[in-house]
Protein backbone atom coordinates (compact mmCIF):
# COMPACT_ATOMS: atom_id res chain seq x y z
CA UNK A 1 0.00 0.00 0.00
CA UNK A 2 1.56 3.36 -0.99
CA UNK A 3 2.10 5.87 1.82
CA UNK A 4 -0.49 8.63 2.27
CA UNK A 5 2.16 11.34 2.45
CA UNK A 6 5.19 10.22 0.49
CA UNK A 7 8.42 12.08 0.79
CA UNK A 8 9.26 13.25 -2.66
CA UNK A 9 12.50 11.90 -4.13
CA UNK A 10 14.85 14.31 -5.87
CA UNK A 11 13.61 15.77 -9.18
CA UNK A 12 14.57 13.77 -12.28
CA UNK A 13 17.35 16.19 -13.23
CA UNK A 14 19.17 15.37 -9.97
CA UNK A 15 18.95 11.59 -10.17
CA UNK A 16 20.59 8.78 -12.07
CA UNK A 17 21.34 9.45 -15.68
CA UNK A 18 21.64 13.21 -15.41
CA UNK A 19 24.83 14.73 -16.72
CA UNK A 20 27.48 15.28 -14.08
CA UNK A 21 25.37 13.76 -11.28
CA UNK A 22 26.34 10.58 -9.48
CA UNK A 23 23.81 7.74 -9.40
CA UNK A 24 21.37 7.92 -6.49
CA UNK A 25 19.88 4.84 -4.84
CA UNK A 26 16.73 5.48 -2.79
CA UNK A 27 15.54 3.51 0.24
CA UNK A 28 12.40 4.52 2.14
CA UNK A 29 11.54 3.40 5.65
CA UNK A 30 8.05 3.96 7.04
CA UNK A 31 7.78 3.15 10.73
CA UNK A 32 5.74 3.97 13.82
CA UNK A 33 7.56 6.29 16.17
CA UNK A 34 8.67 5.17 19.60
CA UNK A 35 11.72 3.86 21.37
CA UNK A 36 10.55 0.30 20.63
CA UNK A 37 11.12 1.04 16.91
CA UNK A 38 14.61 2.56 17.29
CA UNK A 39 16.26 -0.78 16.59
CA UNK A 40 14.49 -1.02 13.21
CA UNK A 41 15.78 2.39 12.12
CA UNK A 42 19.26 1.55 13.44
CA UNK A 43 19.28 -1.75 11.53
CA UNK A 44 18.27 -0.12 8.23
CA UNK A 45 20.83 2.64 8.74
CA UNK A 46 23.53 0.08 9.57
CA UNK A 47 22.83 -1.81 6.34
CA UNK A 48 23.00 1.40 4.35
CA UNK A 49 26.20 2.44 6.12
CA UNK A 50 27.78 -0.90 5.27
CA UNK A 51 26.67 -0.57 1.65
CA UNK A 52 28.41 2.77 1.17
CA UNK A 53 31.37 2.08 3.46
CA UNK A 54 30.71 4.39 6.41
CA UNK A 55 33.01 3.91 9.37
CA UNK A 56 31.57 2.81 12.71
CA UNK A 57 31.97 6.38 13.98
CA UNK A 58 30.17 7.86 10.96
CA UNK A 59 27.36 5.33 11.35
CA UNK A 60 27.05 6.12 15.08
CA UNK A 61 26.83 9.82 14.20
CA UNK A 62 23.94 9.27 11.81
CA UNK A 63 22.12 6.95 14.19
CA UNK A 64 22.42 9.49 17.01
CA UNK A 65 21.22 12.32 14.76
CA UNK A 66 18.16 10.36 13.60
CA UNK A 67 17.20 9.14 17.07
CA UNK A 68 17.55 12.56 18.72
CA UNK A 69 15.62 14.21 15.90
CA UNK A 70 12.71 11.79 16.25
CA UNK A 71 12.63 11.82 20.05
CA UNK A 72 12.94 15.57 20.49
CA UNK A 73 10.54 16.66 17.77
CA UNK A 74 7.91 13.99 17.33
CA UNK A 75 6.10 13.15 14.13
CA UNK A 76 3.19 15.11 12.70
CA UNK A 77 1.59 11.74 11.89
CA UNK A 78 1.51 8.46 13.87
CA UNK A 79 4.31 7.20 11.67
CA UNK A 80 7.40 8.75 10.20
CA UNK A 81 9.09 8.30 6.86
CA UNK A 82 12.80 8.32 6.33
CA UNK A 83 14.03 8.55 2.75
CA UNK A 84 17.66 7.55 2.40
CA UNK A 85 19.39 8.93 -0.69
CA UNK A 86 22.68 7.15 -1.37
CA UNK A 87 25.04 8.75 -3.83
CA UNK A 88 27.86 6.89 -5.49
CA UNK A 89 30.44 9.18 -3.89
CA UNK A 90 29.75 7.91 -0.36
CA UNK A 91 27.29 10.63 0.59
CA UNK A 92 24.05 9.75 2.36
CA UNK A 93 21.13 12.09 2.83
CA UNK A 94 18.23 11.34 5.15
CA UNK A 95 14.93 13.15 4.61
CA UNK A 96 12.83 12.68 7.76
CA UNK A 97 9.21 13.62 8.25
CA UNK A 98 6.67 14.84 8.48
CA UNK A 99 7.59 16.27 11.87
CA UNK A 100 5.79 18.87 13.98
CA UNK A 101 7.02 22.30 12.88
CA UNK A 102 6.87 24.00 16.29
CA UNK A 103 8.70 21.11 17.95
CA UNK A 104 11.43 21.12 15.30
CA UNK A 105 11.95 24.86 15.44
CA UNK A 106 11.94 24.81 19.24
CA UNK A 107 14.45 21.96 19.36
CA UNK A 108 16.76 23.72 16.92
CA UNK A 109 17.06 26.82 19.11
CA UNK A 110 20.55 27.96 19.88
CA UNK A 111 22.52 25.61 22.13
CA UNK A 112 22.91 28.42 24.68
CA UNK A 113 19.20 28.20 25.57
CA UNK A 114 19.41 24.50 26.41
CA UNK A 115 20.85 23.32 29.72
CA UNK A 116 24.36 21.88 29.34
CA UNK A 117 24.42 23.10 25.72
CA UNK A 118 23.42 19.68 24.34
CA UNK A 119 20.33 20.66 22.41
CA UNK A 120 19.35 19.15 19.10
CA UNK A 121 21.06 21.93 17.13
CA UNK A 122 24.38 21.27 18.87
CA UNK A 123 24.10 17.52 18.32
CA UNK A 124 23.29 17.91 14.61
CA UNK A 125 26.05 20.48 14.07
CA UNK A 126 28.49 18.01 15.62
CA UNK A 127 27.49 14.72 14.01
CA UNK A 128 26.26 15.52 10.49
CA UNK A 129 27.83 17.57 7.72
CA UNK A 130 24.68 19.60 7.13
CA UNK A 131 21.01 19.77 8.01
CA UNK A 132 18.06 21.77 6.75
CA UNK A 133 14.35 22.16 7.43
CA UNK A 134 11.74 22.51 4.69
CA UNK A 135 7.96 22.53 4.45
CA UNK A 136 6.39 19.11 4.28
CA UNK A 137 2.94 17.63 3.88
CA UNK A 138 -0.06 18.60 6.03
CA UNK A 139 1.65 21.47 7.84
CA UNK A 140 4.55 19.35 9.02
CA UNK A 141 8.18 19.84 8.13
CA UNK A 142 10.88 17.63 6.66
CA UNK A 143 14.39 17.63 8.05
CA UNK A 144 17.30 16.76 5.77
CA UNK A 145 20.47 15.33 7.29
CA UNK A 146 23.62 14.85 5.17
CA UNK A 147 26.74 12.88 5.93
CA UNK A 148 29.76 12.45 3.67
CA UNK A 149 31.61 9.24 4.42
CA UNK A 150 35.32 9.98 4.73
CA UNK A 151 36.39 6.43 3.94
CA UNK A 152 33.36 5.61 1.83
CA UNK A 153 33.61 3.34 -1.16
CA UNK A 154 32.02 3.93 -4.52
CA UNK A 155 28.79 2.00 -5.08
CA UNK A 156 28.87 -0.51 -7.91
CA UNK A 157 26.45 0.19 -10.74
CA UNK A 158 23.14 -1.26 -9.54
CA UNK A 159 21.24 -1.07 -12.79
CA UNK A 160 21.41 -2.21 -16.37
Amino acid sequence: MPPDHPIDPPPPDEGPGSEGSPAVDLVELVTPVGREWDSVARLVLAGIGDRIGLSVEELDDLQLALERLLHETGPADPEVRVLFELEGDGQVRLRVGPLRELAVMGSLRSAETVPAGLGLRRILETVVDSFAVEDGPDGGVLVDLEKHGRGARVLPDSGP
